[in-house]
């Protein structure tokens, strides 16, 4: 199993030009007789500009809930511990896990800026 990332174009008109960045896992399964067949999964989405956001909590908030989607989804799936940390230890290298307190810029609403 791999991932693969899409850059998607927001259609919605009050984003226009924003671009949505998308993990998905690729693999494939035996099919019953000969070969195999293909699978895709979307495991999260992310808006590009969250990635590099200079408002510190901000950044870290959006990257909580695409973490926090994608988890979901790799715990339904029935890997092994060294497949789900090769596919998480792929997606780290795009989209960072935030700390634990990432959950709170919800309710505090106070921007922290990067330098």
């Amino acid at each position: 199993m791999d991932v693969s990332w899409k850059r998607i174009k927001k259609i919605n008109s009050n984003n226009a030009g924003e671009i949505n960045l998308v993990a998905e896992l690729v693999g494939s399964y035996p099919k019953a007789g000969n070969g195999s067949g293909n699978f895709t999964t979307r495991l999260g989405t992310i808006g590009e500009k969250y990635l590099n956001s200079k408002a510190r909590d901000m950044r870290a908030f959006h990257q909580g809930l695409f973490w926090e989607r994608v988890d979901r989804k790799l715990n339904h799936l029935t890997l092994k511990p060294q497949e789900r940390q090769k596919i998480e230890s792929i997606i780290l290298e795009t989209v960072p896990r935030p700390d634990r307190d990432w959950a709170l810029w919800s309710v505090t609403c106070i921007p922290r800026w990067d330098p």
